[in-house]
């Protein structure tokens, strides 16, 4: 095991990705991440002795984080993903340092969704850190990394339009649907009731509160828990291929590893099809059946931004909040990376300090040092001055 302890600055912190602007769906099928797969991927990362890693997997892009060169990170993922050279060139984008920081704070607050503003990405984002600290490699850089992060986000929210209103991969399915279906009155059929199933038919049950509405998932119970939530039928996730004839409507968010639902389980006549889930489980030669009509993820979410093409005009005042935050962020890394010499300095102050020196007076000392040194970085003649000026007072 090799251990890379040693890096812990903001300027070694790597990211190696892909997304909806490098690949298509089917292509980010093949680096979606999950079950075995996540664990495999944080067993490599603690294997290398990692400190600061993790996955952040979602329906749009795959990337790796991490406080470590870019030729281990590197590494990491070809032999996780089992891809050359010329592939992940191809289909991965590479940041390092205040890039990579940067692109962080936009995929957090929305910027970097398909769905421009999509607020379910900090959700999945939280996720994705819990997992890594479960298995130890949550670091001081990534606790602080996300945690101003986060902030920045909600600050986005509030002072910009960016994220007012329904905008989510969730409300867009919603929308299409509204926008294609020719039968209002038709029934619809989730399968999958994960996260995204949850939400699927909760924007479902808002946007058509009287259609008919099916729920199937390989575990009943959970089937049967949103049902009663939303006031939905339970299919049998065994025989709802068998039933299809019965719906107008059908959305995937499941995840498999082949399709659901193939081109012979689709009856002739007008259906339309929502393919959510990465890999994608609904074969796309459905396409050719007379009547239906089957979108991908990709078409879902690129038919939502031309209807909220105005939010554009949202994106440079949520930029300049994230800049101010990530300025914020390399103040904090100045005074970590200091804080054991000025912590040291402190404690002989107060030990060789005048009786009449009161330790409120230290404290405003240190803390008018520490402000100094955000603003013009750390010098130690500055230092000196500080303990110099409060040795000296009588």
């Amino acid at each position: 095991m090799t251990s890379h302890i040693q890096y812990h600055h903001l300027t070694n912190w790597t990211l190696i990705g892909t997304n909806f602007t490098k690949a298509d769906i089917q292509t980010r099928s093949h680096f979606a991440l999950n079950g075995d797969s996540t664990a495999e991927v944080y067993a490599r990362a603690l294997n290398l002795g990692l400190k600061d890693f993790f996955v952040l997997s979602t329906c749009n892009r795959t990337e790796f984080y991490a406080c470590a060169p870019m030729s281990l990170l590197k590494e990491l993922v070809c032999d996780q993903l089992s891809i050359s050279e010329k592939q992940i060139g191809e289909y991965f984008y590479f940041e390092f340092s205040r890039d990579a920081i940067s692109h962080f704070f936009k995929v957090v607050c929305g910027l970097n969704s398909q769905i421009i503003g999509d607020y379910e990405i900090v959700g999945q984002v939280k996720k994705a850190i819990q997992v890594s600290r479960q298995y130890g490699l949550t670091g001081t850089l990534t606790d602080r990394i996300t945690s101003f992060a986060f902030h920045a986000s909600k600050e986005v929210k509030v002072k910009t339009n960016l994220s007012h209103g329904k905008y989510s991969v969730s409300y867009a399915a919603s929308e299409l649907i509204l926008a294609n279906e020719p039968d209002q009155n038709g029934k619809i059929l989730i399968i999958g009731t994960g996260e995204m199933g949850q939400a699927v038919a909760r924007n479902l049950r808002e946007y058509f509160p009287t259609r008919a509405i099916a729920v199937t998932n390989r575990t009943l119970t959970h089937a049967q828990s949103l049902a009663a939530e939303i006031g939905a039928e339970v299919i049998p996730f065994e025989s709802f291929p068998q039933q299809l004839q019965s719906f107008n409507t059908v959305l995937t968010t499941a995840q498999a590893n082949g399709y659901l639902i193939r081109h012979d389980n689709v009856p002739d006549g007008k259906r339309l099809f929502l393919d959510l889930s990465v890999p994608q489980v609904i074969d796309p030669s459905i396409k050719r059946i007379s009547g239906v009509r089957l979108f991908s993820l990709d078409e879902i979410s690129s038919f939502h931004n031309t209807l909220i093409a105005q939010r554009q005009t949202e994106i440079p005042k949520a930029e300049s909040i994230l800049e101010e935050y990530i300025q914020r962020l390399m103040e904090w890394q100045t005074i970590y990376l200091h804080r054991d010499v000025l912590l040291s300095y402190k404690e002989k102050v107060a030990r060789i300090a005048p009786q009449s020196l009161t330790s409120d007076r230290i404290d405003k000392k240190f803390s008018g040092l520490i402000k100094q040194i955000k603003t013009a970085g750390y010098k130690g003649c500055s230092v000196i001055e500080t303990v110099n000026e409060l040795i000296g007072q009588d």
